[in-house]
């Protein structure tokens, strides 16, 4: 028997151009000119909503962490 595993590089549920929006307001999140919640707001307006909701994939807030973990910003809850 042979297994292959498969590691996903990208962050399911965040896009490229979500991934795009939160990356350029990392400084001003990081710095505290912005709220973790505002950036939330703005990258979710990215969300791939597919056609007639068929192959949407909508940011979760817990993505949305994640991603902002592996960006070593941590955020307290």
């Amino acid at each position: 028997m042979c297994f292959l595993t498969v590691f996903q590089t990208s962050q399911a549920g965040v896009s490229d151009a979500q991934r795009r929006i939160i990356d350029n307001q990392l400084f001003l999140l990081k710095e505290g000119m912005v709220s973790e919640k505002e950036v939330f707001k703005k990258a979710k307006k990215f969300d791939d909503k597919g056609v007639f909701g068929i192959g949407s994939d909508e940011m979760t807030r817990e993505e949305y962490k994640e991603y902002l973990r592996e960006k070593s910003f941590a955020i307290k809850d």
